[in-house]
């Protein structure tokens, strides 16, 4: 991540459904629910709820993640921290008194999440 500063806040209180890009460092307190795909950071606040279909470069949950995760550099799972779904990431960290109920694949370099609404050819 080249530029650590904050793009964008959704702050506790607001809902957003769809799809994001970003670069850089995102940070979620409210509920989000689709699909992210990113360069960049996503944090997730302690009242932040994400259901969402994550590619990320980075992931800090704080708060509650639902759904798929595919993250390039880490994955941190801080103390108020939950983790649902599959994680794919080359380095996992969880702080004392998270929880994770996931199944988990580290690897060099994850690969993309099967999207199961794409047709197959």
């Amino acid at each position: 991540m080249s530029d650590p500063s904050l793009k964008a806040f959704l702050d506790s209180g607001t809902s957003f459904q769809g799809k994001v890009s970003f670069q850089g460092l995102v940070r979620i307190d409210g509920h989000f629910s689709g699909e992210v795909s990113a360069d960049g950071t996503l944090v997730v606040g302690e009242t932040g709820r994400v259901e969402a279909r994550l590619d990320v470069g980075s992931l800090v949950v704080y708060g509650t993640v639902i759904g798929d995760i595919a993250a390039r550099e880490r994955v941190e799972v801080g103390a108020t921290g939950v983790v649902e779904g599959t994680v794919m990431a080359p380095r996992l960290q969880m702080d004392e008194g998270s929880r994770l109920n996931a199944k988990i694949q580290m690897t060099g370099t994850p690969m993309a999440i099967p999207n199961p609404q794409a047709k197959a050819e």
